[in-house]
C-alpha cells in the first residue's frame, strides 16, 4: 500500500507558466475532440465562430474552454496548455482493465433547497493543488453558471463562500465571522447577522469553475 502524507506542500511562490495559445491549443482540441476544422470548435462549445479566429490572431489561451474539455474528456491540462506529458496520462490500458488516477467526486445540483444527485464528476486532482486528496471528503455542486468544489472538512465558518443548511434547506452563501460566535450571512445585496448555531455548515467552496 502506498503511504500517504498528512503534510501540505510548502509553497512560497507560484511563478506564471508559459501557456500555449492560438493554433497550438486549438489543434490539440481538434485532436482530442476528433474534428477536422478549427471552426467546428465554435459549434461544439457554443461560441461565436469569430472567437476561434480571435484566439488564432491574438495567440490567446482559451482557459475556460480548456477546463471544459478536461471535465468532459479527462484530457490533461498540462498537455493541453503546457505541452507537457501525454494527453491522457492517467489512463493505463490492458486486456482486462483501465486504471485512472482521475479524482471522482459525488456531483449534485441544488434545487429548491435540496441536493439532487447527478452522475459523478471526474477531473484532474491537480486543480485542487493538493498532494493527497480523499474524494469522499469533497463534493461537486452545479449552479447555473459554475461548478463548485466543496471541501466538507472545512465546516467552521470564518470567511468565504459555504454550502449551508437552514431549517433543512440548503444554499450557497457568503459568510463573515463576527465576535461572539456571530456570523454575517449574505443574500445577494442583503445581509443578516445570525448566531453560528442557527445554521449547519456542510462545507466550504474551495474552487469555482465557470461553465456556459
Amino acid at each position: 500500500m502506498k503511504p500517504t502524507s498528512t503534510h501540505k506542500p510548502h509553497i512560497t511562490t507560484l511563478s506564471p507558466y508559459q501557456y500555449l495559445g492560438g493554433k497550438a491549443v486549438t489543434s490539440k482540441l481538434c485532436s482530442v475532440l476528433e474534428i477536422d476544422e478549427y471552426q467546428d470548435l465554435a459549434d461544439i462549445f457554443n461560441i461565436p465562430r469569430g472567437t476561434v479566429s480571435t484566439w488564432h490572431s491574438r495567440e490567446t489561451t482559451p482557459f475556460e474552454i480548456a477546463i471544459r474539455s478536461h471535465l468532459a474528456t479527462g484530457v490533461s491540462l498540462r498537455w493541453l496548455l503546457l505541452n507537457e506529458g501525454e494527453a491522457f496520462p492517467h489512463m493505463i490500458t490492458s486486456d482486462t482493465e483501465v486504471i485512472s488516477n482521475a479524482l471522482t467526486l459525488p456531483y449534485y445540483q441544488l434545487k429548491s433547497g435540496e441536493l439532487m444527485a447527478l452522475p459523478d464528476l471526474s477531473f484532474d486532482p491537480i486543480l485542487l493543488k493538493q498532494a493527497d486528496i480523499e474524494a469522499h471528503l469533497y463534493m461537486a455542486l452545479q449552479t447555473s453558471t459554475t461548478i463548485l468544489i466543496i471541501d466538507k472538512k472545512d465546516n467552521l465558518p470564518i470567511s468565504g463562500s459555504y454550502l449551508i443548511s437552514i431549517d433543512n434547506l440548503m444554499s450557497i452563501n457568503d459568510i463573515q465571522r463576527l465576535p461572539g460566535n456571530k456570523l454575517v450571512l449574505h443574500y445577494g445585496q442583503s445581509s443578516i447577522a445570525i448566531a453560528q448555531d442557527d445554521i449547519k455548515i456542510i462545507g466550504k467552496v474551495i474552487l469555482s469553475i465557470e461553465h456556459v
